[in-house]
């Protein structure tokens, strides 16, 4: 693309940590490498993460300093039992009114306070990208686009008003307005951008998008050949057999309890798994046969667990999503740093699938899956034969494969 000023409009942006800033952190940088200027226009309140990056911070950080205290006092396994039993009720009473009455989605207030500040951002920008989740940030850039005059470029994390499993908001209030301005904003946008083939037919049918404005934009992660070495060098003989699973679980999209019944509890006590997950995500294991080969861990922040992810274990776990419209972003990073990963897949139409021969170091296993064909696929990287991908990963999930999308 040619050097632009660029306007990111992302509610959640550093100190945040979701897929989403992971990846506009990764692009913002290649961006700014490439002699382009980039403004990040966000809800998230700053800190010394990004003094090196041009912030706009429209929000109330009192509130969000609140919100976020609540949602780590109520995970924190150390607080005492009656103060943990508050902080869940005030957790769970937040989520109660959001999720019936919000709309677009919890992060409503960001649009009145971008509207309201408005005349506070320049008007020299080229392009305006939004991002989510959460839909709001695209309900602000719409706003913007009208006074900015520049290209509208859309990035979508998942679905919004064709996300049928957890939906953002109250669909029985909320579905006509839902797809009603998606289909607005679809019109208005000059480029959208899907995570994967699947999700991206599905809304160009349901909204009958030009071809044109489409474009794939898978999950991206950086290639460092440090983690490839590290990982090549990792004794993958010695026992027992550490599996690591980061990340957590969401009701009706994605749990573990099939991966647990049919792969997990057949496995003999040389297989240890490791849950980096948190508090919510532990209800989903009441179904574990042996406790003695489960341990569970908080969650940790990203560089911390890629060190884990390299140089603690021998298969990297990820488990797949009920639909084939939702991309597990985790499973990109894992194959980034030159592990075994095992994916396993819930659904036939998995659009992992899709990748599975173009990455030694993936392998999709399903419930028809025995225990030795996991054995047999970690042969491969005892006897030292594996070699990683580099190709089809620089080709599908660096930012350059993105930003060579750009217009």
């Amino acid at each position: 693309m040619n050097k632009q000023k660029i306007l990111l409009v992302s509610h959640q942006f550093l100190p945040h940590l979701s897929p989403r800033t992971t990846r506009w952190k990764t692009l913002v940088d290649k961006l700014i490498e490439t002699g382009n200027e980039v403004t990040i226009l966000t809800g998230t309140a700053p800190n010394k993460s990004v003094e090196n990056y041009d912030i706009l911070y429209f929000g109330n950080k009192k509130i969000s300093t609140t919100m976020n205290s609540i949602r780590k006092d109520s995970n924190n396994i150390d607080n005492p039992s009656i103060k943990k039993l508050i902080y869940n009720f005030l957790k769970k009473f937040y989520r109660f009114l959001f999720k019936n009455f919000a709309w677009p989605d919890y992060a409503m207030f960001w649009i009145f306070t971008v509207y309201r500040n408005k005349t506070k951002i320049s008007k020299d920008y080229d392009s305006i990208v939004s991002v989510s989740l959460p839909f709001t940030s695209h309900v602000c850039a719409s706003i913007l686009v009208k006074e900015l005059k520049a290209q509208w470029i859309m990035d979508i994390g998942d679905p919004f008003s064709l996300k049928f499993q957890s939906p953002e908001n109250n669909k029985i209030l909320y579905s006509f307005l839902n797809r009603f301005i998606e289909k607005k904003y679809y019109h208005k946008a000059d480029q959208i951008f899907f995570t994967h083939k699947e999700v991206l037919d599905f809304h160009q049918k349901k909204f009958h998008i030009e071809n044109s404005k489409l474009q794939i934009g898978h999950p991206i992660f950086e290639i460092k050949n440090e983690n490839i070495l590290s990982s090549n060098e990792y004794d993958y003989s010695k026992l027992p057999i550490n599996i690591g699973y980061f990340g957590i679980f969401t009701d009706k999209i994605r749990e573990p309890f099939n991966y647990i019944n049919n792969i997990a509890n057949k496995f003999d006590d040389e297989f240890h798994h490791h849950w980096y997950i948190n508090e919510d995500s532990k209800k989903y294991f009441t179904s574990v046969f042996n406790q003695d080969t489960h341990f569970f861990e908080q969650l940790i922040p990203r560089e911390q667990a890629i060190k884990k992810m390299i140089n603690n274990f021998h298969l990297l776990l990820s488990i797949g999503n009920t639909n084939k419209y939702q991309l597990p972003s985790k499973v990109i990073e894992y194959i980034s740093l030159g592990k075994p990963v095992i994916h396993y897949a819930e659904i036939p139409t998995d659009p992992m699938y899709r990748f599975e021969n173009q990455f030694d170091n993936l392998k999709i296993i399903n419930k028809e899956t025995e225990p030795n064909d996991i054995n047999n696929y970690l042969k491969i990287f005892h006897n030292r034969i594996f070699e990683f991908n580099y190709d089809n990963f620089v080709n599908n999930f660096s930012p350059d494969a993105i930003i060579k999308k750009l217009n």
